[in-house]
């Protein structure tokens, strides 16, 4: 897993897979979910991250690699 933040934006994305995205559901305001073609979550993006200081559970874990967004 890969995690980006990306400070102009404010964002962050949690990257699963290489994967590109076959659909996107925004499951809850400014959290989206990509998934893959057999509807496996390959990435999740939260918006507004440090303004709206959120708390949320993310349905993954596993080993990451954070890098900041190019």
């Amino acid at each position: 897993m890969i995690i980006k933040y990306d400070e102009v934006t404010d964002s962050i994305y949690f990257i699963i897979s290489d994967e590109k995205p076959y659909e996107s559901q925004e499951v809850e305001d400014g959290v989206i979910i990509d998934y893959g073609k057999d509807d496996e979550i390959i990435a999740i993006e939260v918006l507004k991250f440090k303004k709206e200081h959120r708390d949320i559970n993310i349905p993954v874990i596993g080993n990451f690699l954070l890098k900041k967004a190019s």
